[in-house]
C-alpha cells in the first residue's frame, strides 16, 4: 500500500468511526460472508426448489454459468464490472442473447435474494441496476398450407411414431410444447370437447376446447397399438408418452429436427406452430379476443402481435370508407387474402391405425 492510499484509508476509517460505526463488528460480519457457491448451495437452491415451478432449468443454468464464474469468490467481493464481463464473454462465446438475459435475470434474483435476507447491503449487491442485453427483433414466422404438407410427409416418415400425433395436436389447439407433453388422458373430456390444462404458464387452470381435428388425432393415438423397441404402452396415463420410459418426453427437438430439415423448414420452431394456429385464427377472421382466450394469453398487448395479419378483414373494413363518402364500389381489392395462413385441407395424421 502506498504512502497515499494508506492516509485515505485511515481518513475513510475516521470518518466511520465518528460516524459511530462498529468497524470491528463489520470487519467481522465481512470475513463470515459466505462463499458464492457455498450459499447457492445451502440457501439459494434449497428455497428455489420449494418455491418455483422452473428450479430445474435455474438449477442447471447456475450449475453451466454462474458458478464456474462466481463460485470462488464471496457475495461480496463481485463487483459490477465482473458481471459486465461475463455477459460480454457470454456473447463472444455465442450465446443468443436471450439466454444471456436468463443469464442476467438469474444473477439478478441470487444477488437480489441475498440482500433480502441481509446477506449483503444494498452497496454490496451488484446486480442492482444491471440491464440486460438489447434482443433482434424476430419476425414471427407462419406455416403456409404447403409448408404444412411437406412437413406432414416428414412427420409420417420419422423415426419417432410418437412426432407426429405431437406437432399436429401442437399445430391444432395452439398450446404450448410442455403442455401437450405433460397431458394425461384423465384431461380430456371428450363428451364436452374440453382439455383441462391442471398448471398453465400463468400458475391456472386453463381450459381448451378441442376442435374436431384435435379430437381426431387424439382418437386415432388411442386406437394405435404401438410396438416399439418392444415397449408396449397403450394403457399408459400420458397422451404423448416416451415409449422407453412411460412417461413424458423430456425433449423432442433431435426427432423434430431432422423432420423439419428434411421438409427444408430449418428455421421452423415447434413454437412457430403456436404462431401458425394463431395466424389460420385471425386470416380466417375470427377476433383478436378468440385467439387470446384460445391461446391462454392473461394480456391482450400479447395477442395484439397478431393483428396485423387479417389481412382480408382489414381491406373489407377499409372499404366502409368508400361506402360512407360514395365514392367508388367500396368493394375490398382482388387477392386482398394474400398471405393468408389457413390451414383448411391439411391432413397431419396418415390414416394408419398402427405403426409398427
Amino acid at each position: 500500500m502506498t504512502l497515499e492510499d494508506a492516509k485515505l484509508k485511515a481518513l475513510d476509517l475516521s470518518k466511520k468511526l465518528l460516524q459511530g460505526d462498529d468497524v470491528v463488528a463489520e470487519r467481522q460480519r465481512r470475513a463470515n460472508m459466505p462463499l458464492f457457491r457455498d450459499y447457492i448451495e445451502q440457501t439459494y437452491l434449497p428455497h428455489s426448489k420449494a418455491t418455483k415451478r422452473s428450479y430445474e432449468d435455474e438449477r442447471q443454468l447456475i450449475a453451466n454459468h454462474l458458478l464456474p464464474a462466481f463460485g470462488d469468490s464471496r457475495l461480496h467481493q463481485v463487483k459490477k464490472i465482473e458481471l459486465k464481463n461475463f455477459v460480454q464473454t457470454k456473447l463472444q462465446e455465442g450465446y443468443n442473447p436471450s439466454t444471456v438475459n436468463r443469464m442476467i435475470a438469474a444473477i439478478k434474483m441470487v444477488f437480489n435474494r441475498a440482500e433480502e435476507w441481509d446477506l449483503i447491503t444494498t452497496n454490496e449487491n451488484p446486480a442492482r441496476g444491471v440491464r440486460g442485453v438489447r434482443v433482434p427483433v424476430r419476425v414471427d414466422r407462419f406455416l403456409s398450407p404447403e409448408e404444412a404438407q411437406r412437413l406432414q410427409k416428414e412427420l409420417q416418415a420419422s423415426e419417432s411414431p410418437m412426432l407426429q400425433f405431437v406437432i399436429a395436436f401442437l399445430l391444432l389447439t395452439g398450446a404450448r410444447k410442455r403442455e401437450a407433453l405433460d397431458a394425461k388422458w384423465s384431461h380430456f373430456d371428450f363428451e364436452r370437447a374440453t382439455w383441462t390444462i391442471p398448471l398453465s404458464k400463468s400458475g391456472k387452470p386453463r381450459y381448451v376446447p378441442l376442435s374436431p381435428s384435435a379430437s381426431d388425432v387424439l382418437k386415432k393415438l388411442q386406437a394405435c397399438s404401438f410396438r416399439v423397441m418392444g415397449y408396449r404402452w397403450q394403457d399408459c396415463e400420458w397422451v404423448f408418452p416416451n415409449p422407453r420410459t412411460r412417461k413424458p418426453f423430456i425433449n423432442i427437438f433431435f426427432a423434430w429436427n431432422r423432420a423439419r430439415q428434411r421438409a427444408g423448414l430449418p428455421d421452423v420452431r415447434i413454437h412457430d406452430l403456436r404462431h401458425s394456429f394463431a395466424s389460420a385464427l385471425v386470416n380466417e377472421g375470427m377476433t383478436l379476443y378468440d385467439v387470446k382466450e384460445l391461446l391462454g394469453h392473461s394480456n391482450m398487448a400479447t395477442t395484439t402481435r397478431y393483428a396485423h395479419l387479417s389481412n382480408k378483414r382489414l381491406h373489407t373494413v377499409a372499404a366502409v370508407a368508400g361506402q360512407h363518402f360514395g365514392l367508388g364500389n367500396g368493394e375490398p381489392p382482388i387477392n386482398s387474402d394474400t398471405g393468408s395462413a389457413t390451414l383448411k385441407n391439411t391432413t397431419f395424421i396418415s390414416d394408419e391405425t398402427s405403426i409398427r
